[in-house]
């Protein structure tokens, strides 16, 4: 069965206010909107890029997030700096920019506070 799989096709993030939630993901990446549940509880994105399809990311409404300690992924990026600047820019909480392994890499929040990565690496 498993070689039937061919991508991780979504990943769920859990957000109080997804209004809120939606405006801010929209406003720092070139997403489109691919789902909106009718009852406003979940909405799902896609990169608004040709190429093949890509993992998406969908946001859900909660009361009440889970904890986590680690981020849940991370978004790649062709340039770490430019990244960083943009996102500093929009006023989003992160970290410095770090290096390890070949990798360079800063971490962000959003307003949930859910941890984000963008990470750049030669491919």
């Amino acid at each position: 069965m498993s070689k039937h799989i061919k991508r991780i096709d979504t990943v769920f993030v859990p957000v109080t206010d997804i209004s809120r939630s939606k405006k801010w993901y929209m406003n720092l990446f070139n997403f489109r909107i691919v789902y909106e549940s009718p009852d406003g509880s979940y909405v799902g994105f896609r990169f608004n890029e040709p190429g093949p399809l890509q993992t998406g990311l969908t946001l859900y409404q909660t009361d009440q997030l889970p904890e986590s300690r680690h981020m849940a992924f991370n978004f790649y990026t062709t340039d770490v700096d430019a990244s960083y600047a943009y996102f500093t820019e929009q006023q989003v909480r992160t970290s410095e920019i770090h290096g390890a392994g070949g990798m360079r890499f800063f971490d962000a929040w959003d307003p949930d506070g859910n941890a984000i990565g963008v990470v750049t690496f030669p491919e």
